[in-house]
């Protein structure tokens, strides 16, 4: 718009002006045309400028020959930077115990910014300070990450020597994920917040003295049938008595028998014991002799009846 009005007043010099500087009156309608153009440009100008077009904006549209300004974004809003470098001065320790199994912390006010993380590691230890602490053993662990309201950290500490560590990382240094401590090599070296290390020796167990067993083999046993005899009842055998003939003593043959006095039968106690033979054989060697002494006194006395009978 303001080439227009531009152009107009060179249009206009033009009709006002001579060579020679001398002043001329413009046709009429000449006059008349430039005012128009004058006004329609300054009347124009303002009504598109209600709708939002300036003529800025036109000489730099591509119409107009001009470069496309370029689209706006909005500006995102910046994220804060969490920085993983935790340094001493980042945390707070609020409240802990003696012997550091509990332990409370929280990020410092001034590391917003900060991302911290810490952790308490339990050992149990061969002696009560660090140049006598030999190898240490963990028994517990717990981590945790820093913000800005305190939070709690708990361990079962050893019953004996132990050494206790609060420290800043996640790494559970128990020889495995990472190295544990051992006299002189310090491993948590600057990351260390807070130490303790003491108590007492553990008690030494009662070794009780170990019995074997000893597994005697015993000879087998042959049972062996024993027939215990019962009471056995001695049988006594009476001598047989032969009673004494009232007549003389016979003979046989010729022979005279002298007979023998009657033996004498013994009271029980004295006689002889039973010899363990049969009793049946007893009585048949007993029958036998008295059969043969039977005999043998008929015979003598047939003799002797025939003697008798031959003197007389």
């Amino acid at each position: 718009m303001n080439a227009i009005n531009a152009h107009a007043g060179r249009v206009g010099a033009s009709m006002s002006s001579t060579a020679d500087g001398r002043s001329l009156q413009a046709p009429r309608w000449r006059r008349k045309a430039a005012t128009g153009v004058t006004v329609l440009a300054t009347v124009g100008g303002s009504a598109l400028a209600v709708f939002g077009w300036s003529p800025a904006a036109f000489a730099a549209s591509p119409a107009a020959g001009g470069a496309t300004p370029a689209a706006s974004t909005p500006r995102p809003t910046p994220t804060p930077t969490l920085s993983s470098d935790c340094a001493k001065s980042d945390v707070v320790i609020v409240s802990r115990n003696a012997d550091l199994t509990t332990v409370s912390v929280r990020l410092a006010s001034g590391s917003s910014g900060v991302s911290c993380d810490v952790s308490l590691h339990a050992y149990q230890t061969d002696g009560p300070t660090w140049p006598t602490s030999g190898d240490q053993r963990l028994v517990g662990f717990a981590t945790v990450h820093l913000t800005s309201d305190p939070q709690s950290l708990s361990v079962t500490g050893s019953s004996c020597y132990g050494q206790n560590d609060l420290v800043i990382g996640t790494t559970k240094n128990d020889g495995v994920d990472g190295p544990a401590p051992h006299y002189p090599v310090q491993v948590f070296a600057s990351n260390t917040l807070a130490t303790w290390i003491g108590g007492s020796a553990c008690p030494t167990p009662s070794v009780s003295p170990t019995v074997t067993p000893t597994t005697s083999v015993s000879p087998t046993a042959t049972a062996t049938s024993t027939v215990t005899p019962g009471p056995t009842t001695p049988t006594t055998v009476l001598p047989l008595q032969l009673a004494a003939p009232s007549s003389p003593a016979p003979s046989v043959l010729g022979v005279q028998f002298a007979q023998s006095p009657p033996t004498a039968v013994l009271p029980a106690a004295q006689q002889l014991p039973f010899t363990g033979s049969p009793l049946a054989l007893e009585a048949l060697a007993a029958a036998t002799l008295i059969g043969a002494g039977a005999v043998l006194f008929g015979i003598g006395r047939r003799r002797n009846a025939e003697r008798a009978g031959s003197q007389d």
